[in-house]
């Protein structure tokens, strides 16, 4: 029996306990729906409260700008001034009112100064009216008492929990800023365009206005959600947005004293820019009321339904109380893996470091104690430049976030590369308190760059080589037309001088005979040393762009070639559609011409064609060498501007013509270098892009 009960005891105790929990629960859900409600209720009756307060606020804001004007020129603004503070009594009746009807303690503490600012507003009016006042004086006194009503709406801004609405009444309250600023502006324009004369102090405060209006502009836009943004575009799209945005600009120019624009004319556009903005924080204020409305309704709702299904509550919390042991569970072991393999780190607003994983730890050489409590540049590696790492500290702080590649150096002294992600961490105020790093080990990354950077080096120098090799090997067959173009003079030299010789050696030599020789020992010499000029400038390496067009570069490659051609029966023919001037590297031009044109030399001394043939087409940039040795066969047509791919067949080519041709020109001359077969041969194509005739 004892068993029994022992046994009910111990049944029952954890049924009676659960019980507990699950009513207590219960009763928790039903006390915080009713303090949501509760919360929202009073959210609600300050939003309705800060809605009075901005109407009172652009009231008073459009008397600050007709009592400018009145200061200045009462004539023009006395009759509006007066219906204008007639307004502003009804609005601070209304404001005064709401207050006594709602007889709520919790706006009295935020109200008391500034009710108190509003009841001496009569004293600010009167004088005004008999100029007992200074317009900056004026200016400041209705500023102030503006500046008190809208501290009351920020007040109210920070009571708000829910962060959709926060966010609206955050861009609600920057609107108001804006539209203050834009108050002060047309109060300050007044008071300048209201002159004869500069007052340079009271341009500064004007476009220090402006500053501030695209600061307001843009913490607004920040927190505006994306309706409210569109409603926002769409109602500034103005004519008056604008003309004023013409005189604003007459003002800062200094224009507007030879402009005179008129300060009414003033008023008035940029009032309907303000009641412009004023419909967007209307367009807010009714976007905010109809949110906590609804959340209110949900709240409301909710409660109900807690209160009823309170009892059925139970089975849910068993539900939810495995399911949070199975979060936590698979919490815990996704900590235990990200703290294994993801490298990030916590520091302080300093750069401290208050947490790190043991990734972390792993890569750095470090342990946990050597590193919380230390400085983050204790990784630092000297070869990262500070001004990385000031941008980073820019980004960061200003509430950005920053990535990019980061050099560290490891306990040992070595270093290792990781891709970093730097993010700042927040407060439940909003405030930043902390930052965040996630890094990714991209050491064997770097190292595959350092190797594919080592690969391009050596490329480059085996491209060096096979220039040079092209080089050596033009060399050669310049060499080889240097001869054969100097055996002819040199023939004639020798039979000259010969024959001077013989003659005076038989007193036959006459003067006349003397002169003639001597001077065709002259021309020849002459030839021979231009000869050696045109070859020598033909291999100069010139870095600059200079002007010319394909007739000059042809004709140059003739006077090298032109004797060859003659001796080997080779027939010229040359087309000029239409020449333009080209922007180019032009001996590195001649070069690739001089090859083609050589090549099909070549080809046609290995034809069996009677009549050799080479033909010249120029049209633009475009130039076209064809001759009629038959063409290239299709198997090798597509590898001919391969490296050391060779088609002679006295296998004494290098291969390395026609591939160092398609490289200056495609690489060096922005231009494209091509081949085809027509009916007779092969004709190589050249075409330069833009950059070269510009």
């Amino acid at each position: 029996m004892v068993v029994e009960m022992s046994f009910k005891t111990k049944l029952l105790v954890p049924i009676f306990s659960l019980i507990s929990i699950l009513i207590f629960l219960g009763s928790m859900v039903i006390v915080f729906n009713y303090n949501e409600i509760t919360s929202l209720k009073r959210l609600n009756e300050k939003v309705i409260f800060s809605n009075i307060i901005s109407d009172t606020l652009h009231s008073l804001q459009k008397e600050r700008g007709l009592s400018s004007g009145y200061i200045n020129d009462n004539k023009k603004y006395k009759k509006d001034l007066i219906i204008q503070r007639k307004e502003t009594d009804r609005m601070i009746k209304e404001l005064f009112k709401y207050l006594h009807n709602v007889s709520c303690k919790r706006f009295a503490k935020s109200t008391n100064k500034t009710l108190f600012r509003l009841k001496i507003l009569h004293h600010l009016r009167h004088q005004t009216d008999n100029n007992l006042i200074s317009y900056r004086g004026m200016i400041d006194e209705y500023s102030n008492i503006n500046e008190s009503l809208l501290n009351v709406i920020v007040d109210i801004a920070k009571s708000s929990h829910l962060p959709i609405i926060t966010q609206d009444v955050l861009a609600y309250v920057n609107l108001l800023y804006l539209k203050e600023n834009i108050g002060k502006e047309r109060a300050q324009a007044i008071d300048i365009l209201s002159k004869d004369s500069l007052d340079v102090k009271s341009l500064i405060k004007f476009t220090n206005l402006l500053a501030l209006q695209k600061q307001n502009e843009s913490m607004f836009l920040r927190y505006a959600l994306k309706d409210t943004k569109t409603y926002y575009y769409r109602t500034i799209k103005s004519n008056d947005f604008t003309e004023v945005k013409e005189i604003e600009q007459n003002i800062i120019s200094k224009s507007f004293l030879s402009l005179n624009i008129d300060s009414k004319k003033w008023f008035y556009l940029i009032t309907n820019k303000i009641n412009s903005y004023n419909k967007i924080s209307k367009y807010l204020k009714d976007d905010i009321t109809n949110k906590i409305l609804v959340k209110l309704k949900s709240a409301e709702k909710l409660f109900y339904f807690v209160s009823v299904l309170s009892f059925l509550s139970m089975v849910v919390f068993i539900y939810m109380i495995i399911v949070l042991l199975r979060l936590l569970k698979d919490e815990h072991r996704l900590r235990l893996v990200m703290d294994k393999y993801i490298i990030s780190s916590v520091t302080d607003l300093k750069g401290v470091i208050t947490d790190v994983s043991q990734a972390f730890c792993n890569i750095s050489g470090y342990k946990k104690d050597e590193l919380i409590g230390k400085n983050h540049n204790i990784v630092r590696h000297p070869d990262m430049k500070k001004e990385v790492f000031a941008e980073l500290w820019r980004k960061i702080k200003n509430g950005e976030s920053w990535y990019g590649k980061v050099k560290n150096r490891r306990k040992d002294g070595s270093f290792y590369w990781v891709f970093a992600n730097i993010e700042p961490l927040y407060d439940s105020a909003g405030n930043i308190n902390a930052y965040i790093s996630i890094r990714l080990d991209i050491s064997q990354n770097e190292a595959l760059l350092n190797k594919i950077k080592e690969e391009e080096e050596k490329a480059k120098a085996q491209e060096e080589l096979m220039r040079q090799q092209h080089r050596l090997a033009q060399m050669g067959e310049m060499i080889n037309m240097i001869a054969h173009q100097w055996r002819q003079p040199l023939s004639a030299i020798t039979a000259a001088t010969a024959s001077i010789n013989l003659k005076a050696k038989l007193n036959k030599l006459e003067n006349d005979t003397a002169v003639e020789l001597s001077d065709k020992i002259k021309d020849f010499s002459m030839h021979l040393s231009s000869t050696i000029d045109d070859f020598r400038n033909f291999f100069q390496t010139n870095k600059t762009k200079t002007l010319t067009n394909y007739k000059q570069i042809i004709d140059s490659v003739l006077s090298i070639l032109d004797s060859s051609l003659e001796k080997n029966s080779i027939e010229l023919e040359i087309v000029i559609d239409e020449l333009e001037e080209l922007n180019t590297y032009e001996n590195e031009l001649k070069q690739v011409i001089l090859n083609i044109i050589k090549n099909a030399e070549d080809a046609l001394l290995e034809s069996f064609v009677e009549k050799r043939k080479i033909m010249i087409n120029i049209n633009k940039t475009t130039l076209v060498i064809c001759d009629n040795a038959g063409g290239i066969e299709n198997n090798i047509l597509d590898k001919i501007f391969e490296p050391y791919f060779s088609t002679k067949l006295k296998k004494d080519g290098t291969g390395l013509g026609l591939y160092m041709s398609k490289l200056i020109i495609e690489d060096h001359c922005s231009g494209n270098l091509s081949v085809k077969n027509n009916d007779d041969g092969a004709c190589f194509i050249i075409k330069l892009g833009e950059s070269n005739n510009d």
